[in-house]
Order: structure tokens, then sequence, then C-alpha cells
């Protein structure tokens, strides 16, 4: 697969990044990684780009671990509910007694 060659701006300073993934993907990374960059600049204003920079980043490592968790929590909750046994009686559903409801 081509790599895709794209230049953003991400902390205020321009970088080249080669991705398997598409310009659009790429520049949609990037707009987010800025944004969790300028929530910590509003957060913290004296700060300098390099501090929120990195502050950032662990934010986002946060985000990152947190949603894994889940994710393999989810996956657990799954393999369990597949091991389960089926029901082998079907399940009564509302409204399907096999009688014609009352008419006025």
């Amino acid at each position: 697969m081509d790599k895709t060659h794209v230049t953003v701006q991400i902390g205020g300073q321009d970088f080249r990044l080669a991705a398997e993934e598409s310009e659009v993907y790429v520049r949609k990374i990037a707009k987010y990684v800025n944004e969790k960059i300028e929530e910590v600049q509003r957060a913290y204003p004296n700060l300098s780009t390099g501090n929120c920079v990195l502050l950032a980043a662990l934010n986002l490592s946060d985000e990152l671990h947190k949603l894994r968790e889940d994710y393999d929590a989810l996956d657990s909750r799954i393999s369990e509910l597949r091991e389960m046994p089926r029901q082998s009686a079907p399940v009564k559903r509302p409204f399907e007694s096999g009688k014609a409801l009352p008419t006025k």
C-alpha cells in the first residue's frame, strides 16, 4: 500500500507525516490532537506550549487506556454471553397470543 504524505500543524509546529491512512484521516487526527492541546492551553494559559503538549499527551493516553479497559470489559461480556446456553423454550412476545384483539 502506498504511503500518504501530509504536512500538518500540531502545537504550532509543522510536521511532514507519512501514513498508510488517507490524508483526510491524518488531518482529522491532527485536528483532534490540536483541540486537546488548546483545551490545556485554555485551562492553563501561563503554561508553555511544550508543557501544554505534554499534558495533552497525558490526557490522550488516559483517554486511550480508559477506552481500552471499556473495550476489554465489553469483549469479555460478549464472550460470556456467547457461552451461555440457549433457551430451548421460545420467548413469548407481547401481542403474539394468537388471539385477535377485540375491536369496537
